[in-house]
């Protein structure tokens, strides 16, 4: 996958795990496990931080399981004026479901919502271009994001030409936790 954004209207991507859901043995499947209380609280706060570093959605790509679609609800309410696109195929899906429908949208800033581990693999895969991870070379936000992609946890990317993969790290958020 080297640079497939040379040609896309791609200016950011933000890849967005769904917040907490309940247990499996909680819901009648794993495509029907609704978000916890904290889920809904971490995707909105997860949200208005993302808001509050600058980015601005133009268009929400999400799961249609119960957990990302109620992330996405809760995101809305911070990005009201960004269109949202429900994907069956996001369901659990690979990195390169994700970009391909990510650059066929045509949208400048994209956000997409949905599940590991193909999330957290396009975020490694943005950071080091497919190559061998040199621990002196990374950032603290990059060593955070290196080892998971936790609920809730948000991963901005900015497209940089220069890399190997099209796209260099904005910002990481991991979800604030909050006091019991």
């Amino acid at each position: 996958m080297d640079n497939i954004f040379k040609n896309s209207a791609i200016e950011n991507l933000v890849i967005f795990r769904h917040g907490k859901a309940q247990k499996i043995y909680d819901a009648d499947d794993d495509f029907s496990r609704q978000l916890t209380e904290r889920g809904q609280r971490d995707a909105e706060n997860q949200a208005v931080r993302l808001k509050e570093a600058g980015f601005n959605a133009d268009m929400a790509l999400v799961s249609t399981a119960a957990r990302a679609a109620q992330t996405w609800e809760k995101a809305h309410g911070v990005f009201p004026d960004c269109r949202a696109k429900l994907l069956d195929k996001f369901y659990l899906a690979s990195p390169k479901v994700y970009l391909n429908e990510a650059i066929s949208c045509g949208e400048k800033n994209v956000m997409l919502i949905a599940h590991d581990p193909g999330l957290h693999e396009l975020c490694r895969y943005f950071m080091f271009g497919g190559g061998a991870i040199n621990s002196e070379d990374i950032s603290n936000e990059q060593a955070l994001l290196l080892f998971e992609l936790p609920t809730a946890g948000v991963a901005w990317f900015t497209r940089d030409d220069n890399s190997k993969s099209g796209m260099v790290l904005k910002h990481y958020f991991k979800p604030i936790k909050q006091a019991q």
